[in-house]
């Protein structure tokens, strides 16, 4: 070797040619004979029908075969070459050269075609690692029977779950095919000899989660699936795509980066999945978590925490989740406070403590409410020869007991709903409390939500037939539902118009608890016209007198606003209802939640909806036009791109403006005054102090 221009003149520059024309050869020779094994075979049995032998033997697809059997094929044949560079002692120069040659022919030039490779390649077996079946479905309980019949049984997942060989389930049902993971981790070894081909692998992970991701959206988009089950499916298949990318792309940075990417691509689209995810985390902390143990509630928080991170409508979320959040705490429907406070704390973590002052102002104003509902009782036990009230006459002369939850405007999502009018009683106790309230905390004003709360009436029904004993129910009802109900004290039939002239309630929430109170399973009240709907101002509703119900205690439930204003009149309950009639004697927590309230903010927050919330986009524009203010009025002069990026930066925590909504907003801040721009160049802003 002395001589290295000969070396490399008579021999190296002959051995490598030689080395890449065989190489090139074998690969297209090999795979072509891949692809054309790839495809399943067809076979016609003795009673003339054809069978499609998509399996082998060991109940994999057939075609998985031809791209692995490549895969090993090359990686044994880097190591052949190496050990035989190695032994033949040849210089550095020339084994990293003919290293090189290997790579690029066995590696490079059909790195696209292994991914793509139909039935067999990367973007095959991610397909099938995708779709594998949730522990107990039908797909899985098949798939045990295949293995049970071709190998002798399953395997015991990790959660002592037993599935087919090869699968384990994680701690939250999620099934992983581990042995297509390993065949994916082995085509991933093989590419990452070569950083520009492991690129291939990359893109098609991003794809299969977009594609995968779009079917679930358009699942949601049609009801197939409802808001819950849609974040159910991303939560599962983030689970699966997560191991593909820590087990078989060896936790690659750039792979979890276009992993990240492609979610986020799918989820804001639109705002479906802020929406989405604000209904599921609302089903698991009303009955999901529900007695569940500090660890579970903690892994079952964290999974929603990784989607909600891909999140760009954050506020539309927060939005969601304080709405549904005011319902579960003024109905006492938490599964668990330390659940509901835990998931808080994960907010707060993510977004600050701006995104999560009003939710803790919430649970502080419960707390206090609490506090006030404890003293005014002893307030009550204190009064001596307290004067009666007439009002309480409509009770039977007893006062109602009224519960009231005292909330703050600026913590609630709040409702500019006009007070309906309340039954005398109730409305009795409600200046009793409200006197003692002012009395007590001096420079406060009560705002009364009667859309909101609710109460128990005892209604009084005729004796069965062969019986004289009066019969008793004890009703939980809406306010609405209270209001509509105490009418029928005096009179046995009601208009639509009457009783919308003598409640005030608004039309569609009154059409909506009046159908609510006819349903076939809850049929306190008789309707006159026939169908579903109601037909006009002049439909009828009459009082059952006949309604009986093997419950003492029935809990009345709502239709939904849909089924009400589209003439459906079945809930979907199975409570049973009662009639009223005779005696109202409320109590409970008549009389709603007391909120000092004063614009309506509910901006039509309607769940499974894609678009943003009317109160959410007016948030923005405040929101947007601060923030530009505040950056003007620190910089003085900036040009327009630079203040749309410094924009997009603070506020992308909540929401990420588009450039055409900032630049909207420029503009009428120029109109106001708090801009001009700039006379030499028209895309430059300074602040005008």
């Amino acid at each position: 070797m002395d001589n290295i221009p000969v070396y490399e003149r008579d021999f190296e520059e002959s051995f490598l040619g030689e080395s890449q024309d065989f190489y090139r050869m074998e690969s297209t020779s090999r795979l072509s004979h891949a692809v054309s094994g790839s495809s399943a075979t067809t076979t016609t049995t003795s009673d003339g029908n054809s069978n499609d032998n998509e399996h082998d033997n060991n109940s994999k697809p057939a075609a998985k075969y031809s791209a692995m059997e490549y895969v090993h094929r090359a990686r044994s044949r880097l190591e052949e070459e190496k050990s035989r560079a190695n032994h033949l002692d040849l210089p550095t120069q020339t084994k990293s050269a003919l290293l090189r040659i290997v790579e690029t022919e066995l590696i490079e030039r059909h790195a696209k075609t292994l991914v793509e490779m139909e039935g067999s390649g990367f973007a095959s077996i991610l397909k099938v690692v995708a779709g594998s079946p949730a522990v107990g479905s039908v797909a899985m309980a098949s798939a045990n029977n295949r293995m049970v019949g071709a190998a002798g049984g399953g395997t015991l997942t990790g959660s002592g779950v037993a599935g087919p060989r090869g699968m384990t389930s994680s701690e939250n049902g999620v099934v992983i095919d581990r042995d297509r993971i390993a065949d994916l981790a082995a085509m991933y070894d093989l590419f990452s000899r070569v950083p520009s081909s492991v690129n291939h692998l990359r893109n098609a992970l991003g794809e299969r989660i977009r594609l995968d991701g779009r079917s679930l959206v358009r699942d949601q988009e049609t009801n197939v699936a409802p808001p819950a089950s849609f974040v159910k499916g991303v939560l599962d298949m983030r689970e699966r795509f997560a191991a593909v990318v820590s087990d078989a792309m060896r936790g690659e940075k750039k792979a979890q980066k276009r992993m990240r990417e492609a979610f986020e691509d799918f989820l804001n689209a639109d705002a479906r999945a802020a929406n989405c995810l604000a209904v599921y985390v609302d089903e698991l902390l009303r009955v999901g978590l529900r007695g569940a143990d500090e660890r579970k509630v903690g892994r079952e928080l964290d999974r929603v925490i990784v989607i909600f991170r891909y999140l760009a409508d954050k506020d539309v979320f927060e939005a969601y989740y304080k709405n549904h959040l005011a319902k579960r705490l003024l109905g006492n429907k938490s599964g668990s406070e330390e659940a509901e406070r835990a998931m808080v704390s994960l907010l707060k973590a993510e977004c600050g403590y701006q995104f999560t002052s009003k939710l803790e102002g919430m649970f502080n104003d419960m707390r206090i409410s609490k506090e006030t509902a404890e003293k005014y009782r002893s307030h009550k036990k204190g009064l001596i020869n307290a004067s009666a009230d007439v009002r309480d006459a409509e009770n039977g002369g007893k006062p109602v007991d009224v519960e009231v939850s005292v909330l703050s405007n600026s913590h609630w999502p709040s409702q500019n709903v006009e007070p309906c009018i309340l039954p005398t009683a109730v409305k009795a106790a409600m200046d009793r409390f409200q006197k003692y309230y002012l009395s007590t905390y001096t420079g406060r004003k009560l705002s009364w939500q009667t859309s909101t709360g609710g109460g128990e009436i005892r209604a009084n029904l005729p004796p069965l037939k062969g019986s004289s004993k009066l019969r008793r129910h004890d009703l939980s009802v809406t306010t609405y539902q209270m209001c509509i109900l105490v009418l029928f004290n005096t009179r046995d039939t009601l208009t639509l118009k009457q009783i919308r002239e003598e409640t005030h309630i608004p039309e569609d929430e009154l059409r909506r608890h009046l159908v609510s109170l006819c349903t076939p399973k809850h049929r306190i009240l008789r309707k006159g016209s026939k169908g579903k709907g109601i037909s006009g101002d002049d439909d009828t509703f009459t009082y059952n007198a006949d309604y009986t119900s093997k419950m003492t205690r029935v809990k009345v439930p709502m239709v939904s606003m849909r089924d009400a204003t589209g003439g459906a009149a079945s809930g979907s309950a199975t409570a049973a209802g009662g009639a009223k009639k005779g005696e109202p004697a409320a109590s409970g927590s008549a009389g709603t939640a007391g909120a000092l309230s004063a614009s309506n903010r509910s901006g039509g927050l309607v769940d499974g909806s894609s678009t943003v919330p009317v109160a959410v986009e007016e948030d923005r524009r405040h929101l947007l036009e601060a923030a530009i203010v505040r950056i003007m009025k620190a910089r003085k002069m900036l040009n327009h791109n630079d203040l749309v990026a410094e924009v997009t930066r603070q506020l992308s925590g909540r929401f990420v403006p588009p450039p055409q909504f900032v630049k909207k907003r420029v503009e009428s801040l120029i109109e106001r005054e708090y801009l001009e721009r700039d006379e030499g160049d028209r895309r430059v802003y300074r602040y005008m102090a």
